[in-house]
């Protein structure tokens, strides 16, 4: 008997018993669809969350101030600022593997329109914040050189500030002045709408000089910085660039081998890197949880097949008597197990991919991701469950007598 014969066999079994084998096959449908299920919210939660970090932008190092360490007393608060304007000058004259810098000086203000107002976090920048943060406006034109060297009361607005001022209105921003602390700046650009940055929104910030910032938020002479935006030259540089920079500000702030560093680097490529590898163990984790049905279903075959070896015993006796031989009769049983697991398989597939969308909802996602090693996977699983479970009931089909076969009523 070939492979063709005996899969033509098993599916005339399948039908003639149509409601014991979808209940047989239902552990296997239930299993493998939330298998899908499951790892496409997963996937679809990594790749969500890497678009987001890969949004903020490209081959992107953040410095920040940190409070070092001297024998074990601090020396200084990370709220007074370590990073100074001489550390950006420092990285871009030194620094072999950075290809743009753009330093921050951030704070907090209200900004007011006639009877609107909202309170947003005020961030200094220069001009190449926008290449460094891979970003661009909506409307009008983002922080010039120009602005920078004069210290300009210019501003540009985040998309929910700008909703916020004028959103039910149909005044154009541009050229309109705001109040920032009672002050006047007069708005040049409205931003792209970005998103969310860990806790905050950068939607919900206004963007004024770098040393419009220093000025009016620290104070005359004022240099330091809160942060700073570097640039990779590229993603396979990253680690090479945030060795220099440590190296470069340690340098620049003057700290012994002893110190500890003043300043924290968060290289966004292992951040990133760190998420895909939590969301992994997560989504493996949840389908280890979820194979247990794949279990159950291959016990219900097992069950049935034992079911079916008793009910076509006759059958059996029968084939040999015309010269079936044992192999023949293992391949028959074998084949029609791993039919009715592959079968479950295909339709908990399908199933698995239609309630993707409401699974990854459930668990707080947006975007389900089924991904073809996912379904050859679970198709894979489900050949092997009916194989595994499969055997016994084949192999006691097989050690059947002919002569009681024949006489099994």
């Amino acid at each position: 008997m070939n492979l063709l014969e005996s899969v033509k066999i098993a599916l005339q079994s399948i039908a003639s018993n149509k409601m014991r084998s979808f209940l047989t096959m239902l552990g296997m449908i239930i299993g493998v669809a939330a298998v899908i299920a499951l790892v496409a919210a997963g996937a679809g939660t990594q790749a969500e969350v890497t678009s987001q970090f890969e949004s903020l932008g490209s081959n992107l190092l953040v410095i920040s101030s940190r409070q070092s360490f001297f024998r074990g007393v601090a020396m200084g608060s990370s709220s007074s600022g370590t990073l100074s304007e001489k550390d950006v000058q420092a990285i871009q004259n030194l620094s072999v593997y950075v290809a743009a810098v753009a330093p921050e000086y951030s704070s907090t203000g209200q900004v007011v329109y006639g009877s609107n107002n909202t309170s947003a976090s005020v961030v200094g920048v220069t001009t190449d914040y926008t290449v460094v943060r891979n970003w661009g406006t909506s409307q009008g034109r983002f922080i010039s050189e120009l602005d920078e060297s004069t210290s300009a009361k210019v501003v540009v607005l985040g998309s929910d500030v700008a909703d916020e001022l004028f959103g039910d209105t149909l005044i154009n921003p541009i050229g309109k002045t705001v109040k920032i602390n009672r002050q006047n700046y007069e708005i040049v650009g409205i931003l792209e709408s970005k998103g969310s940055s860990g806790s905050s929104s950068l939607d919900s910030n206004v963007y004024i000089p770098l040393s419009t910032a220093q000025l009016k938020f620290g104070g005359a002479g004022t240099t330091s910085v809160t942060s700073i935006n570097v640039q990779a030259v590229s993603a396979d540089a990253m680690d090479a660039a945030e060795a220099e920079l440590t190296a470069i500000l340690r340098a620049s702030h003057g700290l012994s081998s002893s110190e500890s560093d003043d300043f924290t680097v968060q290289n966004q490529t292992q951040i990133v890197e760190m998420v895909a590898e939590t969301s992994s163990t997560f989504s493996a984790l949840l389908s280890s949880i979820a194979s247990i049905s794949l279990i159950v279903g291959g016990i219900g075959i097992m069950n049935i097949m034992l079911v079916s070896v008793t009910e076509r015993t006759r059958e059996i006796g029968l084939r040999k008597a015309i010269g079936a031989r044992r192999r023949d009769i293992l391949a028959q049983f074998l084949v029609e197990a791993v039919v009715l697991s592959l079968v479950g398989g295909i339709v908990g597939v399908l199933l698995g991919y239609v309630g993707a969308g409401t699974v990854t909802s459930l668990l707080g996602g947006s975007t389900a991701v089924v991904t073809p090693s996912s379904v050859a996977m679970a198709l894979g699983v489900s050949v092997g469950v009916g194989l595994f479970f499969g055997i016994y009931p084949a192999s006691r089909a097989a050690g059947l007598n002919p002569i009681e076969a024949l006489r099994y009523e």
